[in-house]
């Protein structure tokens, strides 16, 4: 080893700064409520990321892609491990019309009626009168996305339209895991009890095809490398969701590529009560 090398090595010893008497440092203030939830989209030929000539451009981003709102990052298949979920009503002004921002989030039981108006269509009746807005009824999923490496990322998954149905299933899944308790009592898993895998699909019907997600159970948190930090991470973030803490509001209208069907009053109607 020569002089020159010798003295470098030297130098990166002593100024490498060791950060752990300052951990946390300036962050006294930041709290759930003060952090962005990234949501994972599945980019689609409507999606601003995937268009070169659009200012949101990510260079590499290709349908199919699973992505962060946040980073940009994009994935194929990821890992996730679930957190909380819930359903929510989300009222939208025609598509074209107003700032593509919902106008109001219900919980679904206090979705209001529909109401047949003059035109010959339905309407939902809100506020005394009949209103050209639609309401969706849409799964928010609160996930830890997995890394190789064994850390994570808490994330937000959407599903509506024919992702709804998805969502259904899903929820089936996971309530159907249960185990027999030391007292012989066969118990339904916590949610965040097992690592479930999210693959992007393809899917179509007569008149447009879109990208759709694809779950299937992967393991038990039990199976992964440190079990008991991702267990209690996972309940902490449930807890900030089912507490209210963490309440993000939904994006603007961003239907992930899914144009199976036009959405009106009606149809929407039909994913509440089907």
């Amino acid at each position: 080893m020569n002089e020159v090398t010798k003295k470098k090595k030297s130098e990166i010893s002593t100024n490498v700064i060791d950060f752990s008497s300052q951990a946390g440092v300036g962050f006294e203030n930041v709290g759930a409520q003060e952090m962005a939830i990234p949501f994972l989209k599945i980019a689609s030929s409507q999606t601003p990321e995937v268009k070169k000539s659009n200012a949101k451009f990510v260079e590499g981003l290709e349908q199919g892609h699973v992505f962060n709102s946040v980073t940009k990052e994009f994935y194929g298949d990821i890992l996730v491990v679930p957190c909380a979920f819930r359903p929510r009503g989300v009222e939208w002004m025609p598509l074209g019309e107003g700032t593509g921002a919902p106008l109001k989030i219900y919980d679904p039981k206090d979705i209001p009626p529909l109401t047949r108006g003059a035109d010959g269509e339905d309407h939902y009746m809100i506020n005394g009168a009949l209103s050209p807005s639609y309401i969706v009824l849409t799964a928010e999923y609160f996930v830890l996305r997995l890394n190789d490496d064994g850390t994570f990322e808490r994330c937000q998954i959407i599903m509506q339209k024919t992702q709804y149905k998805k969502s259904r299933y899903w929820n089936t899944m996971m309530m159907n895991q249960k185990v027999k308790s030391a007292g012989g009592q066969m118990i339904t898993l916590p949610m965040f009890a097992n690592v479930y895998k999210m693959a992007t699909v393809q899917e179509q019907n007569k008149k447009n095809d879109w990208w759709g997600w694809n779950i299937t159970l992967e393991k038990s948190v039990n199976d992964l490398k440190n079990p008991k930090y991702i267990f209690e991470e996972a309940k902490i973030f449930h807890d900030l969701v089912s507490s209210g803490q963490i309440d993000p509001a939904p994006e603007a209208r961003d239907d992930g590529g899914d144009v199976s069907q036009d959405v009106t009053p009606a149809s929407a109607s039909q994913q509440v009560l089907g």
